[in-house]
């Protein structure tokens, strides 16, 4: 007996139909055969790749038994119970829309094979099927092919049961959204597909897909690249045809699954692509955000920023300038993934760089933006609060580049929009000029920034979190350390969603006044 143990992963397919046409080759089958074997499972193979094992990963594990007289082969894994041959079988006379999807796959491997059982044992799914190979083979295709010589090609498709059309250079055969209710074997001539950049050429079928699919619609055009002559079978037909030879019809549902599996291969490594992005992204926005926050006795100081999945641009930093300046700053990025994630980490290398020169922050924008708008070709932009905050006075000098305005909590214990200059977004309009604004928080003052990921949360009606009811929950929170203040805020917003994705970057930053130490010195 021979084994094979893989990742259950589509990108490892081909290494287990190499196996099992190995297994079968060396019990003697012809290419037919063996092609039919693959092809029977394949079935069971990816049924456990995209089922077995939901949310995580798992072993794939395949044997293969020559004997004298047949071939056993063994898909095993340790998934999820489930038993393929406790599906009911199709009805295949009824029409198609009235019968229940699924089934299919699993009625086309019991008629490949001559034996097919299942079993849970020790947590495991163990499908086994079973070729003899002791008799001569069926000849499935011999109606075909005998009708297919009096056309003068090796068409291996029933096209007995087929209407001939002809149709000349340029002429449409359907268009994308089209009601999908025909199959076409192309016997002349070649097609295009121009949503998808693909040619499909004489020998090959065409819109087999929109048959077997429930949604019945066309994903594609087809466009005549010459004179064509192709036969069509609709759904009537495909009935009529499962009803008059079973075994036959395989031949017809075999290259649908084959496309089936191909497409869900493009779009199992597109996804994958995407992902990777996305993973890229995160990596770029964490490893620029600093995690560890200054303990002094002048301030308290916190910030959080929580990706959305497919990851913003949002940003916050804080610095010492110099003994007695700490200049903190919030951001949000226009746009999502890397092209984002790489412009957010460069608004923030430049205004560290700019506001370590000693700039107001006025200045720090403008010259900020100066730079960005040279080539900036994706036209992205950033909206930006950047403070300077003199922890021996508590007086914070502000310029704000579009950014949503911040609270701040005083002595009476409400939090409260402050009122300033919204300013313009920061890298898209050359010789920007900024607006430098001066506020003094007192001890026990808190300022809070954030990004409108937080006020713009939605739930599933679609109702925003809203800038009323963020002044609110801060009020409701003002007695709170500022770590624990951010997190309750988070868990809040968390709570509104009621489970709708979240859409867009949270960030939050707190910084709460003390007052002047002696001796203190910068972190």
């Amino acid at each position: 007996m021979e084994r094979l143990v893989l990742p259950a992963k589509l990108e490892n397919l081909e290494t287990m139909f190499a196996f099992i046409r190995e297994g079968a080759a060396r019990q003697g089958f012809v290419k037919e055969h063996i092609d039919k074997i693959q092809l029977a499972c394949e079935e069971a193979l990816v049924n456990v790749i995209n089922y077995a094992y939901p949310g995580g990963t798992g072993d794939l594990e395949i044997t293969y038994l020559n004997s004298n007289s047949y071939l056993e082969i063994t898909v095993i894994d340790s998934g999820v119970p489930f038993d393929p041959l406790s599906l009911p079988e199709p009805d295949i006379h009824k029409p198609i829309e009235e019968r229940q999807i699924g089934g299919l796959g699993v009625f086309m491997m019991k008629k490949i094979m001559d034996d097919v059982s299942y079993k849970r044992d020790n947590d495991r799914n163990i499908l086994t099927l079973v070729k003899y190979n002791t008799c001569s083979p069926k000849d499935l295709h011999s109606a075909v092919q005998a009708s297919a010589a009096k056309a003068g090609n090796s068409c291996r498709w029933p096209i007995s049961f087929m209407k001939l059309e002809t149709y000349k250079k340029g002429d449409c055969l359907f268009k994308a959204g089209d009601k999908a209710d025909r199959m076409f074997y192309i016997a002349k001539g070649s097609i295009r597909l121009p949503e998808i950049d693909k040619v499909v050429k004489q020998g090959d079928v065409l819109g087999e897909m929109g048959i077997f699919s429930p949604f019945k619609e066309r994903t594609a055009s087809a466009v005549c690249e010459e004179d064509v002559d192709v036969y069509t079978m609709g759904k009537d037909e495909v009935i009529n045809f499962f009803g008059k030879d079973p075994a036959m019809a395989i031949d017809l549902i075999q290259l649908s699954i084959k496309r089936f599996i191909e497409n869900l291969k493009a779009e199992t490594a597109a996804r994958e692509r995407i992902e990777s992005e996305l993973r890229i992204a995160q990596e770029i926005q964490a490893s620029m955000l600093p995690s560890v926050f200054p303990e002094r006795a002048e301030f308290e100081l916190f910030a959080m920023m929580d990706p959305a999945k497919e990851v913003g641009g949002d940003f916050y930093d804080f610095f010492f300038i110099d003994e007695s300046r700490l200049c903190f700053v919030i951001g949000d990025v226009s746009g999502k993934g890397v092209p984002a994630a790489l412009f957010m980490a460069i608004c923030k290398t430049l205004i560290k760089t700019e506001a370590k020169q000693g700039l107001a922050t006025d200045e720090v924008l403008s010259v900020v933006n100066s730079i960005l708008c040279q080539d900036n070709q994706t036209c992205l932009f950033v909206t930006v609060f950047c403070a300077i905050l003199d922890i021996a006075t508590g007086e914070i000098e502000f310029s704000n580049g579009g950014h949503n305005p911040p609270l701040v909590c005083d002595a009476t214990g409400c939090f409260n929009f402050i009122k300033m200059a919204c300013g313009f977004v920061v890298g898209i309009m050359a010789d920007l000029k900024c607006t430098n604004e001066r506020l003094r928080l007192k001890p026990g003052d808190t300022i809070f920034l954030y990004t409108d990921g937080v006020t713009e949360a939605m739930d599933p009606d679609r109702k925003q979190f809203g800038e009323e009811r963020l002044r609110e929950k801060l009020i409701s929170l003002k007695d709170n350390g500022i770590k624990d203040m951010i997190q309750a805020m988070r868990r809040e917003v968390t709570v509104f969603a009621r489970g709708a994705q979240q859409s867009d970057d949270i960030t939050m930053l707190a910084v709460r006044y003390t007052g002047a130490q002696k001796g203190a010195k910068p972190c």
